[in-house]
């Protein structure tokens, strides 16, 4: 019945009869419904029901998106479906990292969290079949590299002041959180990369800082204090004596892997864990100096 009902509304966004209200963005306009966009969208409602002059003339305009995008919205709300990957379909892309960051950027400002759950949704997904390539020995190309830097560019604002970076972990929105999961996730692949690291560099400090505290929280730096004595006399300091602890110098970071097998039966832990507040496994005691602990996923053979 419902799909019914849709199919109908669908009819009535094409054919724009008895319409009351004109939505125009750029050089398209729409010839809409109120009933239909104030029962479905928020936005929407606010617009046509308050004080505002859109509410007395029927007419709005959207200078914040484009065309197309306005277009996702209004097809979404008289459908209820959105299908990403046809979004685009004249585009020569290799990846829909860009498209699902407009599609939620755009579901986000009209309050549509559906179609906000669709975009994300979709973009995990996405991320979901990079990481096994990944993970399988590294068996992955880097030819959709520059998709994954344009993406970041736009979700961490880098570059423009009038989008700063979120200050910390709690003002992280879901898609900044996607972004960073994958890119930490997969660290051990992204931080050997040269291409990677010149994007970190040049471009994209706000994520760079984005990254460094996802894996401090991690615990990617931490190094337990070790007894008190000299590490290169062995001796022990007298009772009037002090231990200078003066630089890090662990040793080489042990990247852990598992089988198909033991990927999927193993309870992995997430990779943001925060290993700081772990004991070790096997002692039952906090992890010794250097300890570096490798990254593993319950979806794909771990890394």
């Amino acid at each position: 019945m419902g799909n019914r009902f849709l199919s109908s509304d669908e009819k009535l966004l094409r054919d724009g009869l008895f319409s009351d209200v004109t939505v125009k963005c750029g050089d398209r306009t729409w010839n809409l419904h109120k009933n239909i966009l104030c029962t479905r969208s928020v936005w929407f409602e606010r617009a046509l029901t308050g004080r505002f002059l859109e509410a007395q003339t029927g007419v709005i305009e959207i200078q914040n998106f484009t065309p197309d995008a306005v277009d996702w919205v209004i097809r979404y709300i008289y459908t209820g479906v959105c299908d990403i990957p046809s979004l685009k379909p004249s585009r020569d892309t290799k990846t829909h990292f860009v498209t699902c960051y407009e599609v939620y950027t755009v579901a986000d400002y009209f309050s549509l969290t559906p179609l906000a759950t669709i975009a994300l949704k979709t973009l995990t997904a996405e991320f979901d079949a990079k990481l096994g390539p990944i993970q399988r020995q590294y068996e992955s190309s880097s030819d959709w590299l520059p998709e994954l830097f344009e993406a970041i560019r736009l979700v961490y604002g880098c570059g423009d002041s009038a989008s700063p970076p979120p200050i910390n972990d709690l003002s992280l929105t879901p898609i900044h959180r996607a972004f960073l999961s994958f890119v930490h996730t997969a660290r051990f692949y992204f931080l050997q990369n040269t291409e990677f690291n010149r994007f970190l560099d040049e471009e994209a400090p706000e994520f760079a800082l984005a990254l460094f505290r996802a894996m401090r929280t991690a615990g990617d730096f931490l190094v337990w204090p070790p007894a008190p004595q000299c590490s290169f006399c062995g001796m022990r300091p007298s009772r009037g004596d002090k231990t200078y602890y003066t630089h890090l110098a662990i040793e080489t970071p042990k990247l852990m892997a598992s089988c198909s097998t033991c990927a999927v039966k193993k309870d992995l832990p997430s990779p943001m864990t925060n290993w700081s507040l772990k004991k070790n496994p096997v002692e039952g005691s906090p992890a010794a100096p250097g300890t570096v602990w490798g990254l593993s996923s319950s979806d794909n053979a771990a890394g």
